[in-house]
């Protein structure tokens, strides 16, 4: 008999004896990870792309004013590759401009790498991948490049049945979206860089299927008033009301059960909520942000492979200095504002101590956290579809900034689409949200709105909390996951902008004093992504949402793609 066999003899044993101690639970379940570099900087075997002198990935280019990077009116070598997967890319300089902020901000040089990072998780049954990317975001469709093109890459016989991939949001690496290149009706992406992403996630997946082991789980979580070392490092932007977050830090963690790693970390996810993007907009070295430092922190204690994913971010930044009483202090250094050097004060040292600061927090969630039964093990998922009506994605997307991620409803609007996936793993539940969730509306809106201005509210009814619908005692939110359709802003709080094709999208007043103009909008696909989100949530999660008029009112959320199969909490299929 093979050891395959006998394995899976025992976990047939284990069911028929309905046996659920730890020990007997833990067998059930097998789990590998791996991180693969995605840095678009120096000698990589994968890579078969252009380098630049300094570097940086990207089409050569003469470097008239010898600044080190690429700037519009330089002559530069036009690589034909790159317009043959993405014909808006042809004429256009391509190369590694980076993510977030403003538009033209080109990468000079790397700190430390970019990372994808896989976790495979296997029942006998039920098997997949979680993937974390230090990117602003990804798509699970965008044509050439995206999840569904790494699914193809994948051998078959490792019977990956979903890929769950989340961005950390980080705003200094590559722009993967499309919307920071040289101008703002320019596409800033770099196609074949963005088909050797989709090779190494793929080689992530593979290497993390192949490195899974017989493990067993243990779950916690903490938060600022336990863990002092988080306080104070979310703000807000610009102060948008209300002043809530989720400042819940959650962590999952693999031990191995068998073998020569028997007792050690396989590896720890750590589920966090705010903008990776504590170097801010001056910088032009690639690097994973604070993020990168809080793995670095895990890996160095337990060992094994550390993932970050991103939670519900929206209206969530890391340390604001324009805040009236911002935390300088980190890792028990000052790091006060430095007058007019943005470089000096968002500096790399500060960054990684945000990094520690973070850790030490996920650490204390780990020495704290239970050991959790696995099963049940469940996946479902459901497809997500809202009228895209902001004009200005409307508008690049014909341009060619942005992929083509829109359906078309029956009348031949632009819809946006994505997924929406529910995991049940042990005492644990995941629920993913394919951009960046408002807070709030994880938690109820109607309990967390803001109540500073009345005039200001637009009558729409509040999305029900959606973590009210999970019942089990730890619950994690993936964020950016698996597309970036930007913010998912509250009903009743989302004044659109206004849109000229000549002067871009406008942001809208609030018409109340003190509270700034609704930047949020500007970079969100539809209006509806609220509660199109909530209520598919809800309903994927098992609960019923006719008792609530924000659902009530959305008619697309109804008839969606029907859930995957589902593995109940004895291994059964249902």
């Amino acid at each position: 008999m093979t050891i395959r066999r006998a394995g899976l003899v025992l976990l047939m044993m284990i069911l028929i004896s309905g046996g659920t101690s730890l020990g007997q639970a833990t067998t059930a379940l097998r789990a590998g990870a791996s991180a693969v570099p995605i840095t678009p900087y120096g000698k990589n075997s994968y890579w078969d792309g252009p380098v630049t002198p300094s570097g940086v990935w990207g089409e050569n280019f003469t470097d008239s004013n010898h600044n080190g990077r690429w700037d519009p009116g330089e002559p530069f070598v036009n690589d034909a590759r790159n317009s043959a997967l993405d014909p808006a890319s042809r004429g256009r300089y391509n190369g590694i401009f980076l993510a977030g902020f403003g538009n033209d901000r080109m990468a000079t040089g790397k700190h430390d790498d970019l990372w994808a990072r896989a976790l495979v998780l296997d029942s006998g049954t039920t098997r997949i991948a979680i993937v974390s990317v230090d990117f602003i975001g990804y798509y699970q469709n965008a044509g050439y490049y995206g999840i569904d093109q790494v699914q193809k890459l994948l051998d078959p016989k490792l019977g990956i049945q979903e890929i769950i991939l989340s961005s950390t949001h980080n705003h200094e690496g590559p722009d993967t979206i499309g919307l920071w290149g040289n101008s703002p009706v320019s596409g800033g992406t770099f196609p074949l860089y963005l088909k050797f992403v989709d090779r190494q996630i793929a080689r992530a997946v593979t290497l993390a299927a192949q490195a899974a082991v017989p493990v067993r789980m243990k779950l916690g979580a903490t938060n600022p008033q336990s863990s002092p070392a988080l306080a104070g490092l979310q703000t807000r932007t610009d102060g948008r009301p209300p002043r809530f977050f989720d400042e819940e830090l959650r962590v999952m963690q693999f031990v191995a059960t068998d073998g020569p790693d028997k007792g050690r970390a396989i590896a720890t996810l750590i589920n966090w909520n705010t903008h990776p993007e504590s170097m801010e907009d001056e910088n032009t070295v690639l690097t994973s942000d604070f993020p990168g430092a809080v793995r670095d922190a895990i890996e160095k204690r337990y060992g094994g492979t550390a993932i970050y994913v991103t939670g519900d971010l929206g209206a969530v930044e890391i340390v604001d200095y324009d805040d009236p009483r911002p935390r300088t202090t980190f890792d028990g250094r000052d790091y006060p504002v430095v007058k007019d050097n943005k470089a000096a004060t968002f500096s790399f040292t500060r960054t990684e101590a945000i990094g520690r600061e973070v850790a030490k927090a996920a650490v204390e969630a780990i020495e704290k956290a239970e050991w959790s039964a696995v099963p049940p093990f469940s996946i479902q998922k459901r497809e997500l579809r809202v009228p895209m009506d902001n004009l200005g994605y409307q508008f690049l997307i014909s341009k060619g900034v942005l992929a083509q991620l829109q359906g078309f409803d029956a009348a031949g609007g632009p819809q946006a689409v994505s997924t929406v996936y529910a995991v049940r793993l042990g005492d644990a539940q995941i629920i993913t949200v394919p951009g960046e969730l408002f807070p709030e509306l994880y938690y109820g809106v109607a309990k967390h709105r803001r109540r500073d201005c009345p005039k200001a509210d637009t009558g729409r009814p509040p999305e029900p909390a959606v973590r009210d619908f999970m019942d089990a005692k730890y619950r994690f939110v993936f964020g950016l996951s698996p597309d970036e359709l930007g913010y998912f802003v509250p009903g009743y709080d989302f004044h659109a902008p206004s849109f000229d094709p000549e002067t871009g999208l406008q942001r809208s007043s609030d018409g109340c004093a003190g509270v700034p103009d609704h930047y949020h909008e500007t970079n969100s696909a539809s209006s509806k992504l609220a509660p199109a989100w909530a209520c598919t949530a809800i309903e994927l999660l098992g609960g019923t949402t006719a008792e609530f008029p924000a659902c009530a009112r959305q008619g697309y959320t109804r008839g969606l793609a029907g859930d995957s199969a589902k593995q109940g909490a004895k291994g059964r299929i249902k």
